[in-house]
Order: C-alpha cells, then sequence, then structure tokens
C-alpha cells in the first residue's frame, strides 16, 4: 500500500460527539500536551523482509519504541479512550495510542511486546480482501479480539488504495463503474462484517490511505460510524472533530531520538530519506 502520496488535510475544528456541547477553554487546551496516535503496518523479524519504510519495522526497532513510551510513563489509549479524550475526559500528562493498519500477519509479532508493557493497541481490519495471508486470518483476528487491550475496527472491506481507484476517485467520478454506492459498500459492510465475527459494535472507522472528503464523511456517518481516523499530521486536543482524528506513521528507519520529537508534534518523518514532509 503506497502511501507517500497521501495529502496532508490541515483542517480541525472544535466541536464535541455524542450530544457533548461547548468548547474547551483556550487554558484547557493549552494545558494539554496533545494526543500523538502512531501508526504501524508490517513488523520485520528477518533481515530479508521488508525494508525500513512508513510500512515496515523491524521488531528490535519496534520493541525499543516500545519500551521508550514504558520508560517514560506514557500510557496507551484504546480507540474509546481517544474519543473520550477528546470530548475532555481527564488523562495522564504522558497519552498516546498505539494503532496497526491493515491486519498484517506480522502485526502479531508486536503482541508479545505489548503484553510486556501491558499496552492497549487498536488494529484495523480489512474485512474483505484483507482476511488471509499475507494478512491474518479470521481465527487470528478472532483470538486476538478476546484480548480486553486490543480493538479491532474497520479499514474497509478492500481498501482501495492505487492511483485513480481510491475511495476518494470512485465518489468524484473518476473511475469507472465505481461511485458512492460501492464507497457506501465498502462503509457499511465492513462495519456489519466485522460486527457479526467479533460480536461486538464497530462505530469506528479509518480511511483506506487516508483519502477522504465530506461527502465521504457524511457516508460514514450515514453507516455509523461514530469516529473516523485520518493519517493527517498533528497531535489531537480536547475539543478536535472526532471526525477528524489526527494520526501519524512511524518510519522503520527513525531512532529513538526522532521518536521522542514525533510524540512531541505529530509529525511525520522519513528518517531514509532525511526529510519532513508536508503531507503522507
Amino acid at each position: 500500500m503506497a502511501k507517500s502520496a497521501i495529502r496532508l488535510i490541515a483542517s480541525s475544528f472544535l466541536i464535541a460527539v455524542f450530544g457533548f456541547s461547548g468548547i474547551f477553554s483556550a487554558s484547557a487546551l493549552a494545558s494539554s500536551r496533545g494526543l500523538p496516535i502512531i501508526v504501524y503496518h508490517q513488523i520485520r523479524e528477518a533481515p530479508e523482509g521488508p525494508p525500513d519504510s512508513l510500512e515496515a519495522i523491524s521488531l528490535d526497532r519496534f520493541t525499543s519504541e516500545m519500551r521508550y513510551l514504558h520508560e517514560h510513563g506514557y500510557v496507551t489509549l484504546s480507540a474509546n479512550e481517544v474519543v473520550s479524550y477528546l470530548q475532555g475526559a481527564t488523562s495522564s500528562d504522558k497519552i498516546v495510542a498505539i494503532q496497526f493498519d491493515d491486519g498484517w500477519k506480522s502485526e502479531q509479532l508486536a503482541l508479545p511486546v505489548l503484553d510486556k508493557f501491558d499496552f492497549k493497541a487498536t488494529f484495523w481490519i480489512i474485512a474483505g480482501k484483507g482476511i488471509g495471508w499475507p494478512h491474518m486470518d479470521w481465527q487470528e483476528i478472532e483470538a486476538m479480539a478476546q484480548n480486553p487491550r486490543y480493538d479491532i475496527y474497520s479499514h474497509t472491506m478492500s481498501h482501495p488504495w492505487r492511483a485513480g481507484d481510491t475511495m476518494l476517485d470512485w465518489i468524484g467520478g473518476r473511475t469507472p463503474g465505481k461511485g458512492s454506492e460501492q464507497v457506501r459498500w465498502e462503509l457499511v459492510e465492513s462495519r456489519r462484517l466485522l460486527a457479526e465475527k467479533l460480536g461486538r459494535a464497530v462505530p469506528y472507522l479509518a480511511w483506506p490511505g487516508g483519502y477522504y472528503n465530506e461527502l465521504m464523511i457524511q457516508l460514514a456517518k450515514e453507516a455509523g460510524y461514530v469516529a473516523l481516523f485520518t493519517i493527517d499530521n498533528g497531535l489531537n486536543y480536547p475539543g478536535n472533530d472526532p471526525l477528524r482524528i489526527r494520526r501519524t506513521m512511524i518510519h522503520g528507519g527513525c531512532d529513538d531520538q526522532v521518536f521522542a520529537q514525533i510524540l512531541q508534534d505529530g509529525i511525520y518523518r522519513d528518517c531514509k530519506a532525511g526529510t519532513v514532509p508536508s503531507g503522507h
């Protein structure tokens, strides 16, 4: 999944969720460190695995980053707690949410590390084409869901991401044979299937490739989602829009010093290229 061309959508709104009204005071926002949400994809155990990138990281490097969080007193949040934080729930000074996109089978290598530190994590599953090698199968997903520290939510049915064939292209009429109904099916069917398989509600969605627009947000709301996770750069604060939650992908080539900077500002770093792109 090539995400390097994904644009940064900078808009953020001070609204509330689930009927909560009111805007947080300037002093409340100023006192908050902000919530970074860090995103991983494939975990590499052997040298011949996928190279360091925004979609792959070695198990050793991942372990080092989790150890950094533990040693620096970070508290991990579930997806529900992320939404509660946006509503104004009190929290530790140092908070972070750890998330994994696409349901790669290799993401299971992260589980013993997360367990060692009692960390919570959220896994975004492609409920149709993302089942079975090289992704996890339903048995593995269902087993993971038994751990109360792990969330599992929707990453659509097929994760459309190729140029000219994203859901943003579909809804814009740029892909022959695809339109708003196909987008609606991706959203509705993945939510239904995950709920059926896991026996629990699926109120959250992460956009494939980070592509979305206002019409897609409306379709997601109609499908029953109450919070939407992007890959827009930046931190999250109380009062931010739960339909535009910011997340930051972690490049596998970054060291702990760069990782610490990402936790402070939520800005993606391409450590292989040595650059900080404006979007991804």
